[in-house]
């Protein structure tokens, strides 16, 4: 969302939200769910061009789902001698993102003996639609995970966090519950509720127009936004996780992976240095810490629940400069 228009849309977003609190939380929803449409030119393919080239190795295919279908890519590993098929690693991207942008972890997880697949969320890269919610990334993620198999691990980017523990947590009542072995989050946000916050401070939205924004999104989820804690959804999952956050992420700020880190001892937290938010994913060191967590050579303590500590607030969170938190970076 451009300068210009957050500047006409926050004076209107106040008078709005104070005479048609309903229609405006709606609105806001929608734009709240709109992810912005790819700047076109010969820099920004430059940029994506060599990320989408390690992509040519795949087979594509689609996937339905009540919503519309996904796009994916499928890459095999070189035959298991035992013949067994390999098993299988999920990749999601995150906000703005596409398959293309996890590719720097293809190789190294097929070079650790797994199938993986790539896919772009609703909304995103080749699939359809035009706005992502987290019911329809939870659908969207259900549908993929049936067609291709029993999980070894999910490796989901931002915004692909907050989908992956919301299925894997069984969240939404509405949507099935997806299963897998390991778990890994690449800079994820823990708190639904306070990018939804930070979205409405940004947009112009009092007190009121926040309530009515959250009411939507808990007509459409079937749940309150308060439900997409990641910390207690990743107690509910249980299951080794491996936690990569850059301490200088300018989008996510640092304490979300704090937050997420006291879900329990099977948390394992790796922090990183001058990655910031989007080239962590690119990085060669990050690409084999998560080959060598799903590969198992590399676990964290066993898996046990323990009640979430209370030294990082969501209060601590919600203190870096909005102007910084989640910049683009669900």
């Amino acid at each position: 969302m451009s300068d210009l228009l957050l500047r006409l849309m926050r004076p209107l977003a106040r008078i709005s939200e104070s005479l048609a609190p309903g229609p405006t939380g709606r609105v806001a929803f929608r734009l709240f769910c709109t992810p912005p449409r790819p700047k076109q030119g010969r820099h920004r393919a430059a940029a994506v061009k060599t990320p989408a080239a390690r992509l040519d190795g795949g087979t594509v295919f689609s996937v339905p789902f009540p919503c519309g279908s996904v796009t994916a890519h499928r890459f095999e590993p070189a035959p298991r001698s035992d013949g067994d098929a390999a098993p299988c690693v999920l990749l999601l991207h995150g906000w703005t993102g596409r398959a293309a942008v996890m590719s720097a972890l293809v190789r190294p997880l097929l070079d650790a003996g797994f199938r993986v697949v790539a896919l772009d969320l609703p909304g995103h890269g080749a699939s359809t639609g035009t706005t992502l919610d987290l019911p329809t990334g939870v659908a969207s993620l259900a549908a993929v995970a049936r067609a291709i198999g029993p999980l070894e691990a999910i490796v989901a980017h931002s915004f692909g966090g907050s989908i992956a523990l919301a299925a894997l947590a069984g969240t939404l009542p509405a949507q099935p519950r997806v299963t897998t072995k390991r778990l890994v989050l690449i800079a994820p946000p823990s708190s639904m509720q306070e990018v939804a916050r930070w979205f409405a401070d940004r947009i112009g939205l009092g007190p009121r127009g926040l309530r009515a924004l959250e009411a939507r999104i808990h007509a459409v989820a079937g749940v309150p936004v308060t439900a997409f804690a990641g910390a207690a959804q990743l107690q509910r999952y249980g299951g080794p996780t491996l936690l990569l956050h850059c301490r200088d992420d300018r989008e996510v700020p640092f304490a979300h992976a704090q937050a997420l880190a006291d879900a329990g001892p099977f948390v394992r937290l790796e922090a990183q240095s001058g990655l910031g938010h989007r080239r962590i994913l690119t990085a060669p060191r990050v690409a084999a810490l998560v080959a060598d967590f799903v590969a198992g050579r590399a676990e964290p303590a066993p898996a046990q629940t323990q009640p979430i500590s209370s030294r990082r607030t969501t209060a601590s969170i919600a203190s870096t400069p909005s102007g910084e938190s989640f910049r683009q970076g669900r």
